[in-house]
């Protein structure tokens, strides 16, 4: 007589889950090449063709532009390396008619390991985002017609790796934050292409970003540097999205002034 084999319902529907994520993870990765792939096509580098063909510079470079010195007969060639001036940029740095662009802050994360204190003007948000199951990956910062909103970003502690995000929040209720979605944006703060860059990203956990290919191994080292700075959050915990939006949200806490009445 054959064995009856039993089948969770519960189990299969996270195999599929899990399946389900490797697609998205694959996709975003995809999304990252073609990102770098535009990204050079920017600056004029064909990415079919061995050979990289130098831009054409514009009438403003043209202007600027000093053409190398021929050599006089009879003097040795310069051995030295010429470098090129890149179009646009070159004679920045010493030219005081041409400063330095300032870079944008949003294009420059600021790192953050763990114990590593951050700049006097960014909020520490570190410990107030600890969930159970989840490693705080980033959070960044945007300001929007409605005010300063802030998105957090983490990633599971154990399992399949699982990128999640929340909603915007603003300053007074961010440290409440928790998933709303899944999302690979703890890259740059940008949610959709075509959205501005935010003020500000921290990353506080810069090694296990998606564009690691080793992040998933990294998880137990980085888990250990948050031990030792106190943190108490179950990084066991097996934390599902889908399982978590079907729990009951807890009451929410009224504060109550010195005579017990509630505000």
């Amino acid at each position: 007589m054959p064995y009856a084999v039993s089948v969770n319902s519960d189990d299969i529907m996270e195999l599929l889950d899990d399946l389900q994520e490797l697609t998205d993870q694959g996709a975003a990765l995809g999304m990252q090449i073609k990102k770098i792939t535009r990204t050079l096509c920017k600056f004029g580098l064909d990415t079919n063709s061995k050979e990289i063909p130098f831009p054409k510079l514009g009438s403003s470079e043209q202007a600027n532009f000093i053409p190398p010195k021929k050599e006089k007969a009879g003097r040795p060639a310069d051995s030295r390396p010429k470098i090129i001036p890149f179009p646009g940029l070159h004679n920045r740095d010493t030219n005081p008619d041409h400063p330095p662009a300032k870079k944008s802050p949003g294009l420059t994360p600021v790192l953050a390991m763990p114990g590593i204190p951050l700049p006097a003007n960014i909020p520490d948000y570190r410990l107030m985002l600890q969930r159970d199951g989840l490693i705080l990956l980033a959070w960044d910062k945007r300001r929007t017609e409605t005010g300063e909103r802030y998105t957090a970003y983490w990633v599971t502690s154990t399992g399949i790796p699982r990128f999640y995000a929340s909603k915007p929040f603003c300053p007074v209720d961010f440290s409440h934050a928790h998933p709303d979605h899944k999302s690979y944006a703890a890259e740059d703060g940008i949610e959709f292409y075509g959205q501005e860059a935010p003020e500000y990203l921290v990353h506080v956990a810069p090694e296990l970003m998606m564009s690691n290919p080793q992040h998933r191994e990294l998880r137990s080292e980085h888990i250990k540097m948050l031990k030792l700075q106190g943190y108490n959050t179950n990084y066991n915990y097996k934390y599902l999205l889908k399982t978590e939006k079907k729990r009951p949200l807890p009451p929410k806490k009224h504060n109550t002034d010195p005579h017990g009445r509630a505000s």
